[in-house]
């Protein structure tokens, strides 16, 4: 009696569990009320939504540059010989003109007098052959004179005077060398680095400076292709450098490249901004804005476009329904997205809840106040 009591109770609590789960399971909602917004068929959501609109637009295009110097020389001696004066160092700015560096001279003044002596000397022998070809000329009109002596007399004169012209030449020749012991500075700037030292036996070609000029300074930056019709020379530049991020300096474009690279799709421009201070330096990396002029542009309010794995989508409405579409961006000016490609002026784009739609949600419309 005792062993069929156990048995009668324990079937007693598991029924009592197994009703207790079975009204639990009624209460429970249903996986399309708790989905039921995604579901097919759901209640439309509400959005607001924009027009794409045309908008005037300040064009620029901001891309980093690199600085370069305007001018950039490796002098070289044109002389052989000994430096005896080095007047410009490393750093030291020089003038057009001005005397760098000093080589032995002597030599080469021996040089310039031998050849003006030699000039005197062709010059003293044409003379003597003008004077005796003058003295044939009437001789010959008074047949006082063979033609094979007035003949001899003429061709003795075109030597003389092809010596004359020789020894001139040498002379000229000699007195550029002896201006070559003096090197100077062929334009105004300053010297990157000097290579010679004072006692120095120089050769022809040895080179002896390296000289730049960076007032102004040169900047060179790629634009992209897609503002490459908007080139031209003249055209403002304007750009910051890390090493001075508080300043800023102004340039214009002085050259374009004819033919884009083709590798990164842009086109080398190349700009001179003045640096009387030599604030900027040769190597600078910049960070550089083109102001491209004048435009108007389609733009959409920054909310209607969501980005994601660097793909810009907006949510176009469509009979009642949202249809994703995948754009090209440009500019952000203020609370306005820029749209270069895959929308129409006057489409109408979803503006708030973008996070909620996929394509082809059901959507209830009102314009965006």
């Amino acid at each position: 009696m005792k062993l069929k009591s156990l048995k009668v109770s324990a079937f007693a609590a598991l029924a009592a569990a197994l009703g207790a789960l079975a009204l639990a399971g009624c209460h429970q909602p249903a996986a399309a009320e708790v989905n039921k917004d995604s579901q097919p068929g759901s209640a439309p959501i509400a959005i607001a939504v924009a027009a794409a609109h045309q908008q005037s637009l300040d064009r620029t295009a901001e891309v980093q540059g690199a600085l370069f110097p305007r001018e950039h020389a490796v002098m070289s001696s044109e002389v052989e010989g000994r430096v005896t004066e080095v007047v410009a160092d490393f750093g030291d700015k020089v003038t057009a003109g001005e005397v760098m560096l000093k080589i032995n001279p002597r030599e080469y003044e021996l040089r310039v007098e031998t050849a003006q002596a030699a000039l005197d000397q062709a010059g003293a022998k044409l003379a003597n052959s003008t004077a005796r070809y003058d003295r044939a000329q009437a001789l010959k009109q008074a047949a006082a004179i063979s033609a094979e002596q007035f003949d001899q007399l003429a061709s003795q004169l075109r030597v003389d005077q092809a010596d004359t012209e020789s020894a001139d030449e040498a002379l000229a020749m000699a007195r550029k060398k002896l201006g070559d012991t003096e090197i100077k500075a062929p334009f105004s700037g300053s010297v990157q680095k000097r290579m010679v030292s004072l006692g120095e036996y120089v050769a022809p070609g040895k080179e002896v400076y390296e000289l730049i000029a960076t007032d102004p300074i040169k900047l060179r930056c790629p634009m992209p292709e897609r503002f490459v019709p908007l080139a031209r020379v003249g055209m403002p530049v304007k750009l910051t450098i890390d090493a001075n991020p508080g300043a800023s300096y102004t340039g214009k474009i002085t050259r374009i490249a004819p033919a884009l690279e083709e590798s990164s799709r842009t086109l080398l421009v190349e700009a001179e901004v003045a640096n009387p201070d030599g604030a900027l330096k040769p190597g600078f990396f910049a960070h550089v804005t083109m102001d491209l002029g004048h435009d108007r542009a389609l733009f959409v309010p920054s909310a209607a476009v969501l980005t994601y794995a660097g793909v810009a989508r907006v949510f176009v409405v469509e009979q009642g329904v949202v249809r994703a579409r995948e754009v090209t961006t440009g500019s952000v000016v203020g609370d306005q997205t820029e749209i270069t490609g895959g929308l129409k002026e006057g489409e109408r784009v979803a503006v708030s809840d973008v996070d909620r739609l996929a394509d082809g949600t059901a959507v209830v419309t009102k314009e965006q106040s």
